[in-house]
């Protein structure tokens, strides 16, 4: 899997890909995003044989801007930021698996909290996407909240993502537009055209009629409803260039956009014991958290100073368990082995968690 690294360049983000196996370059991708000025996506540059950067935002890695502190509106800005990145590229035909989505490389303003994915125009890449859910866990997870109502609010929202058999961008931006919608609102245009300290002072006109403008390619000019607005305050733009997509024929959806029907099945869980107390849970939830804040976590471990507030994560992902170690003061242990923080390792039956000094068996199903 090709090596990424978030750097800083020019007062610019520059995450610089490494190729270090089998990786070939894609060229149809890779001229489509040097050819194609897509909001909200960095832009490749091939340096070498085996090096390339992206560039074209400034920021700060996600994950640096969630264990810094979000409120709730924070929070819906970033994820709805994120959907609407997500459903241009299905629009367009990309290859979803090649699309990083680590909270790690994800880049953020950290001020307006929008954000900048970046795809991998590579054959033969190991691919470092593991789907929209589990990208949106990792974000909710990592964040640090500035009160329990934000918190509150934000675990609903994971609840009703998850509880879906399958993921919808429509479903959840809808979610969102009701938990926030002011983010949805359309700004006021009529006074885009003139500085705010004369926009109050200038007295009204009267209204001009402007003749709608014909089209010429790909550029378009917008003529306001006639009579209706000062002539001071049209506003011209230019209207968005349709991206043509990767592979007409061969456009690719996301995989958890397909509603499958799933038989109901009678289900049993892994299991977590802990030694000291004989107590068993089941980990019956796809984000599972460890930690001794009763509040925020799944398994609360009392009576152990050593543990950490939100020590660890187990996440369930195709039928298998990975333990996550949340940057915890006193680490995670896999039968001895320290696990490195904000790296994901599998579960086997029969492994013995230690987190800090306190032990637990992991019984799979």
């Amino acid at each position: 899997m090709a090596k990424l690294k978030f750097t800083e360049k020019n007062n610019e983000v520059c995450i610089v890909c490494r190729f270090t196996g089998s990786e070939m370059l894609n060229e149809p991708e890779y001229r489509y995003f040097i050819d194609n000025s897509i909001k909200g996506w960095l832009v490749p540059s091939l340096v070498s044989d085996g090096k390339m950067v992206f560039t074209g935002a400034k920021g700060v890695p996600l994950i640096n801007v969630l264990k810094n502190g979000i409120d709730k509106k924070q929070y819906f800005r970033i994820v709805s930021n994120l959907l609407d990145i997500l459903e241009v590229a299905e629009k367009c035909g990309f290859n979803m698996q090649n699309i990083v989505l680590d909270p790690n490389f994800i880049t953020a303003d950290q001020h307006t909290k929008e954000i900048h994915l970046f795809y991998l125009p590579l054959w033969y890449n190991e691919t470092t996407n593991d789907g929209i859910v589990n990208c949106l866990r990792r974000i909710s997870t990592y964040a640090n909240y500035s009160t329990r109502y934000d918190y509150d609010h934000i675990d609903s929202f994971m609840n009703f993502v998850i509880s879906k058999s399958a993921f919808s961008i429509y479903e959840t931006k809808n979610y969102i537009r009701s938990e926030a919608p002011e983010l949805f609102a359309l700004p006021d245009r009529s006074e885009f055209s003139r500085p705010a300290s004369q926009a109050a002072q200038q007295p009204v006109r009267k209204p001009k009629v402007i003749p709608p403008v014909e089209s010429s390619g790909d550029t378009h000019i917008f003529a306001p409803p006639r009579a209706e607005k000062p002539a001071a305050a049209v506003l011209k733009r230019t209207e968005p260039k349709v991206i043509p997509a990767i592979k007409e024929d061969k456009k690719q959806s996301l995989p958890e956009l397909v509603r499958k029907e799933i038989p109901h099945t009678e289900q049993s869980y892994p299991t977590l014991t802990r030694r000291s107390t004989g107590v068993t849970v089941n980990i019956d939830k796809p984000v599972f958290r460890i930690g001794k804040e009763r509040d925020r976590v799944d398994f609360c471990i009392t009576e152990n100073r050593t543990v950490s507030r939100l020590h660890a994560t187990i996440y369930t992902r195709s039928g298998s368990c990975f333990i996550e170690d949340n940057n915890s003061t006193n680490r995670t242990y896999i039968n001895g082995t320290p696990v490195i923080p904000d790296r994901e390792i599998k579960l086997k039956n029969g492994d013995v968690l230690k987190l800090s000094n306190e032990e637990f068996d992991f019984t799979d199903r």
